[in-house]
């Protein structure tokens, strides 16, 4: 690997780590999550779901801006620089479960090992309609994602 891919994978390391630690070890993250999971309930104990609603923008807009400029390393700037990468993200998210870390950790290691073996006896178009093909059909079995919140709901 060269050295701007090995410091933009240690950046991703920090940076998934700095949010776990946050979301999962601070009274913040937890009422984020408390937030996330039933945003009225978190409202009746008494958690500010406005300022919740601020930080969590103010995390998206930092982890943005750091992404955007991890991706300056690898090509050149200018207003199109992240639409490659927008519907791969999208499709990461959904797969891994919406607003689940560990899901988007693991969702982002499967669609890329699998992409990439499919590329490599294809071509890079036909890899992505397969891995989106994949995760249509993966997302019929299994609505919620990889790791999914178990809810108690009328279907």
């Amino acid at each position: 690997f060269p050295y701007k891919r090995l410091f933009i994978i240690a950046l991703v390391l920090v940076s998934f780590s700095f949010l776990f630690l946050y979301l999962y070890k601070t009274s913040s993250g937890r009422r984020m999550n408390a937030v996330t999971l039933n945003r009225s309930m978190a409202s009746c104990l008494g958690v500010s779901t406005r300022r919740i609603d601020s930080i969590a923008f103010a995390l998206g807009s930092g982890f943005a801006g750091i992404a955007g400029c991890s991706l300056t390393l690898l090509g050149s700037i200018g207003p199109t620089l992240g639409t490659a990468y927008i519907v791969d993200a999208f499709m990461i998210v959904v797969l891994g479960g919406v607003g689940k870390l560990k899901g988007t950790i693991l969702a982002a290691i499967i669609l890329g090992i699998f992409s990439t073996f499919v590329e490599f006896s294809t071509s890079a178009t036909i890899a992505k309609v397969v891995v989106f093909a994949f995760i249509i059909l993966f997302l019929q079995w299994k609505p919620t994602g990889l790791v999914g919140s178990k809810v108690r709901a009328l279907d």
